[in-house]
């Protein structure tokens, strides 16, 4: 049973609850499947993004993010010093490496920002780079997916999970600070872990660390000490599913689940929980769960890989408990614009959504590079794939990541809603399965278009309407509510008898309840 905190309630007397139609709180608890047991002309409304009016916030201008400001790190609001700052992979220009082929270094830079909107880069003493004597390189070749946890009563408050390779080409074989392995001359390529007192200084502590993933994985810190992650896994192709110029080689990209009691230690199998289904066109593939605790459980954008085209855009998934996840549609929240544009080849988000008052932001480097040359045939073998007048490639190939950061804005509470399968003054219906509803009081989330209303009845077990609580002894609820009482004939409190609600949904998006 999910209940909804209600704290702002307590200090307000019976008569000025009855006046107040909506109280700003917390957002209350979002919708899935599961909250119901019967729907009837209903379907889901997904909301997308508002891109920032400032968009790209921050452009490639240095030597060392020239060929793309990029992603696989963190964004967050410090809760330290309330600062929006952000640890994230930077590239210089890319480098032919063979044929259709490219060489990729990743640095590790850090950003600060006042607002959220203006972004600096700090002229830290570092890494200098030529004609540079202060950058903002935090960390030297080669980076990526960077997962940053604060904890301001730990000694070390800053924490950091990433994948480092000293081995590559023009690095310098060593992790500064941790012993070599016996009898190597270089630290090998993994995840390792780097704690700091101010989150621009770091010091390494261990690693590699046995996670059993090389890709695409990011680690968050649960309010009990423990560690998540969720990353980036593969298995042969499903059946329709191989498409012979990604540089998979005839695999399908599935997100996988691990915990730990400490960041060292980690479950093994990874559990699977995010695959495509018969829902989703043949050419799906998830890159990246970055998941947010809300009230209610976790909402997570879902980076989607559409394989035939080459592009990546997100998608909104949702859980109860972190292990069970649901996505209410298969239509983009972050779709891509035309190609040219910053995100119109991939999307790449940051490490999870950040809160910011009302507001949820999605921080991403926007690409304006598809994820691989598809149409590249001068050097992709003996073969060329005909498809309707267009030759297509056969060598797997990734391109350079040329993208600038980008931010897109969500009303907290509103990533996707109920609405009516037909609109107009057709009326749609969605029953919840059995609630302790007994002397509780029903909030909803909600906004209705002209001529529209919200109303609810209530049932008992058997399915039968409560006398005083039908849909004809329901007020009406009309309007943008993000937290009102539903209230009947009948009164404002659920009677003993009642166990479901039935939402009947007139040119209105319902976007949540909770009972209290």
């Amino acid at each position: 049973m999910t209940c909804v905190r209600g704290c702002f309630f307590l200090s307000l007397t019976l008569q000025a609850l009855c006046a107040l139609p909506t109280v700003a709180a917390e957002p209350l608890p979002f919708l899935m499947a599961s909250d119901f047991s019967d729907m009837e002309l209903v379907a889901w409304r997904i909301e997308q993004g508002r891109q920032d009016k400032a968009n790209p916030l921050l452009e490639p201008k240095m030597p060392w993010d020239a060929g793309g400001v990029f992603s696989h790190g963190t964004v967050l609001k410090d809760p330290i010093d309330g600062r929006f700052k952000a640890w994230q992979i930077s590239t210089p220009l890319s480098r032919r490496f063979g044929p259709g082929t490219w060489r990729h270094d990743r640095w590790l830079t850090y950003l600060e920002s006042d607002d959220g909107v203006r972004w600096r880069r700090p002229r830290l003493g570092l890494i200098p780079w030529k004609g540079h004597p202060k950058t903002n390189l935090i960390m030297e070749l080669w980076c990526s997916y960077a997962s940053v946890n604060i904890d301001p009563k730990r000694k070390f408050p800053y924490e950091m999970f990433i994948f480092r390779y000293p081995g590559y080409p023009g690095a310098s074989g060593r992790v500064k600070g941790l012993p070599l392995p016996e009898g190597a001359d270089k630290h090998p390529y993994g995840l390792y872990r780097f704690r700091s007192r101010d989150g621009i200084n770091w010091e390494p502590t261990v690693g590699p660390i046995d996670l059993n993933t090389s890709d695409s994985c990011f680690i968050y810190r649960q309010a009990d000490g423990s560690y998540v992650s969720f990353h980036k896994t593969e298995l042969p192709a499903f059946p329709g599913g191989v498409t012979p110029f990604d540089i998979a080689d005839g695999g399908v990209r599935l997100i996988g689940r691990r915990t730990s009691p400490d960041g060292l230690r980690w479950s093994d199998p990874t559990r699977l929980v995010m695959t495509p289904d018969w829902r989703d066109p043949g050419d799906t593939q998830f890159m990246e769960l970055c998941p947010l605790k809300v009230p209610g459980g976790y909402v997570a954008t879902l980076t989607v890989y559409h394989n035939h085209t080459q592009r990546i855009d997100l998608q909104w998934a949702a859980s109860r408990d972190g292990i069970n996840w649901w996505r209410p549609d298969r239509r983009a929240a972050l779709p891509n614009p035309p190609l040219g544009e910053y995100g119109g080849g991939m999307i790449w988000p940051m490490r999870q959504p950040v809160p910011d008052g009302d507001r949820l932001h999605v921080y991403y480097s926007g690409n304006e590079s598809l994820h691989g040359d598809l149409f590249n045939t001068d050097k992709s073998g003996p073969r060329k794939l005909k498809a309707r007048g267009e030759r297509l490639s056969r060598q797997s190939s990734s391109l350079p990541n040329f993208g600038a950061l980008c931010r897109a804005t969500w009303s907290s509470g509103r990533l996707w809603a109920l609405a009516p399968a037909i609109g107009g003054p057709y009326v749609g219906t969605a029953t919840t399965v059995i609630r302790d509803l007994a002397d509780r009081q029903l909030l909803v989330n909600v906004v209705t278009r002209k001529g529209g209303s919200l109303r609810a009845e209530l049932l008992d077990g058997g399915g039968r309407v409560v006398k005083g609580f039908s849909a004809e002894d329901c007020q009406p609820v009309q309007g943008d509510h993000h937290r009102v009482a539903l209230r009947w004939q009948g009164g404002k409190r659920a009677p003993k008898s009642a166990a479901r609600i039935r939402f009947l949904l007139k040119r209105c998006f319902v976007y949540g309840f909770g009972v209290e």
